[in-house]
């Protein structure tokens, strides 16, 4: 028996693959065809072959820092005789430096705890499907061995995706019917425990053209979902700007019934802010879709992808990424913030969470013993001044508490949500915190969504955030959120060892922000870039005219360059290096990113999919590519811009004593005392 990696071009194997999935659907679920492909483009697909014959697989996944696994199938008559263990230890060597690798099932299943124990995962926790009978399941933990590494319970980033008529009948009122089968993989374990399954309002405007019994069965069957809620009057003057821009891109065109029901569904949907429609209309996907791209007046639309369940399950992690750091439904324009004072007790009010116990008296004790800490707590309003969300931070010698943070149920709850927990981290570095501390009980549902994914850790019933303003070595780093964990009674951490691999040492970045780890093996560049790029990008040099509130609250952002041979690598940093301007100074090092991810594509494939996170227009791409006709996104985020800029004179100073490159151009590598040094003199205040 061997162990390979399926390569793309390998269709009979993939095919074989396939087959052997779909004889395990009852267990493994439905795996759409074309998600085996993309696996094995990806690299993640794996085959246990014997005599030429396929005798299992295993497909996973690489969210995040680890390695979750979607399939690990063995042929029936091959069970038990090691295959599972092999390829289990196989993904297991291929992916080392990811933190471990996750797996989640039914605990119904005959035998299954002797299989997962007798593979080496350990019971990590107890969840609940997301299907009708809400089965109990377990989630169990492969841990590969490196200190302190965090493995939350859950994937932390759900989708909502909103269906389209079809699509719920699929689901609801026609399961035995063969054409319904193609939509059953949304209800795949692997796949319904990352998403939500919502309907948007815009159902009933669909439903007059059939008849009157199936209506009453799809308005009970929608019933059954989330159905979010967004303006009516914002509604229609979205479905007033699709119809337009639909009979303008086909004027011969004439609407149908069905044609204005799908564009209700659409405009219902964006309303909401749910970022992903799902449908099989073709012409929905190939025809009205890219006119939702061409609505660039519109973030509502432009942001909205109409894609079908099959590309939903390949493209998961992204999508789900992509809507987490969304940043432009965080405008300036829509949410105001005000502080809070003893009269503004009856507006809190309305946030008590009366469906987790919370009584009048509780919060309006909690909300007097706030009034009495001057500008603790804070209100956020939509633009209708309707309030969205209310936090306090209280500091207590280094430790930032938060005995109020809330959301309301409200479109842009999740976002809003993330944002007021990155918003405690940045306030704790002002203030030179070194943790923060949830204290309220009442957490709302968006925000138990968010926590762990903007890198908080559950110990001892309170939610905590470690902000270590240090720079390096992984021992120096260890010792100093050792500290941290002092304030709050918890016990030191495990030191970190030097030359951490690339992915650990990112992660613990982005756990420990702004810790910078610089024994470990992330690799360090420096890269150009232009001040009309930078100021609207990064916000340096600052502009008189305002720059746009979705890239500056946004924490995810994409520059593009040529497709041209480089040093980059990702997961790496990236000092960013501001060229010289008559209008804006010398060239100076104005700041830091995380280099997340190096995106390969045409001008008008990347511009499409990631034109919120950059300034570049498609013009603009199009220029980058060049003749190459392709282009790279350097995806980035935890952005920080240093107190003071580093001027090139400086760094010649540094340069007496350390290497480093002598011009920068394209892309170059710095070498990590180097950018130690830039790091140390962008974060003094005194030059």
């Amino acid at each position: 028996m061997v162990i390979e990696v399926v390569p793309g071009s390998d269709t009979e194997t993939i095919e074989h693959a396939v087959e052997l999935g779909n004889t395990a659907r009852k267990t493994l679920g439905l795996l759409p065809r074309a998600a085996y492909f993309d696996a094995a483009q990806r690299g993640w697909l794996l085959a246990a072959m014997s005599d030429g014959e396929m005798i299992g697989y295993t497909v996973y996944r690489l969210p995040r820092n680890e390695v979750t696994l979607v399939h690990l199938c063995v042929a029936k008559e091959f069970r038990r005789s090691g295959v599972a263990q092999r390829l289990v230890a196989e993904v297991g060597r291929r992916h080392q430096a990811r933190l471990g690798i996750r797996a989640k099932c039914r605990d119904d299943y005959v035998d299954i705890q002797r299989v997962w124990r007798g593979l080496g995962f350990e019971h990590l926790g107890r969840a609940r499907g997301r299907g009708e009978d809400q089965a109990a399941m377990t989630v169990w933990w492969l841990d590969h061995g490196h200190a302190n590494l965090f493995t939350p319970l859950e994937e932390p980033t759900e989708l909502a995706v909103a269906i389209d008529v079809n699509i719920l009948m699929d689901l609801r009122t026609r399961k035995d019917h063969p054409q319904a089968d193609r939509s059953q993989a949304l209800l795949a374990p692997d796949v319904l425990g990352r998403i939500e399954i919502v309907v948007p309002h815009g159902l009933e405007r669909d439903l007059d053209r059939h008849p009157a019994e199936l209506r009453g069965r799809l308005v009970d069957a929608a019933a059954r979902y989330r159905r979010p809620q967004g303006s009516p009057k914002r509604a229609e003057e979205l479905f007033e700007l699709l119809n337009v821009a639909v009979h303008s891109a086909d004027p011969a065109k004439s609407l149908t019934p069905q044609d204005v029901g799908d564009l209700w569904q659409l405009a219902e949907t964006a309303a909401a802010r749910v970022r992903v429609f799902l449908t099989w209309d073709e012409r929905l996907r190939t025809r009205v879709a890219p006119v939702l791209a061409r609505l660039n007046h519109v973030p509502e639309l432009t942001g909205l992808r109409v894609i079908d369940p099959d590309h939903l399950v390949i493209q998961l992690d992204e999508l789900a990424h992509s809507v987490a750091y969304r940043p432009q439904v965080i405008a300036g324009s829509s949410f105001s913030t005000e502080l809070a004072n003893a009269q503004s007790e009856a507006v809190l009010m309305a946030f008590l969470d009366k469906a987790a116990g919370e009584t009048r008296q509780e919060l309006k004790a909690r909300l007097q013993a706030l009034a009495r800490s001057p500008r603790s707590h804070s209100i956020v309003r939509s633009r209708d001044d309707t309030p969205i969300g209310c936090y306090a931070s209280v500091l207590d010698g280094n430790v930032l508490k938060a005995p109020l943070l809330r959301v309301q149920d409200h479109a842009d709850a999740d976002t809003m949500a993330r944002y007021l927990l990155w918003m405690l981290r940045v306030t704790a570095r002002d203030e030179n915190a070194n943790v923060v501390r949830i204290e309220d009980p009442y957490l709302s549902p968006a925000i138990e969504r968010a926590v762990s994914h903007e890198g908080y850790q559950r110990i001892e019933g309170a939610w905590h955030s470690w902000v270590i303003q240090a720079a390096g070595t992984g021992a120096q780093i260890s010792a100093a959120v050792s500290a941290g964990h002092a304030l709050v009674g918890l016990d030191p951490v495990a030191l970190l060892p030097p030359h951490l691999a690339p992915e650990s040492a990112a992660q613990y970045e982005r756990t420990w922000w702004p810790a910078k780890i610089t024994d470990s093996s992330l690799p360090h560049f420096a890269v150009a870039i232009q001040p009309r790029w930078s100021a609207e990008l990064l916000g340096e040099p600052q502009i008189l005219t305002e720059r746009s509130t979705r890239l500056a609250l946004g924490r995810e952002h994409v520059y593009y360059r040529g497709n041209h041979p480089s040093v980059l690598k990702a997961p790496g940093r990236i000092l960013w290096y501001l060229t010289q301007d008559p209008t804006t100074g010398p060239a100076r090092f104005i700041g830091t990113s995380l280099l997340d991810a190096i995106e390969f594509g045409p001008p008008e494939e990347l511009h499409a999919q990631f034109a919120h996170y950059g300034v570049f227009s498609l013009a603009d791409v199009r220029g980058a590519a060049g003749e190459r006709g392709s282009v790279q996104g350097l995806r980035v985020s935890y952005t920080e811009l240093f107190r003071r800029p580093v001027l090139w004179s400086e760094y010649l100073e540094i340069l007496r004593s350390l290497d480093g490159p002598k011009r920068i151009q394209g892309p170059v590598r710095v070498p990590a005392s180097t950018f130690s040094a830039i790091y140390a003199a962008g974060s003094s205040t005194t030059r």
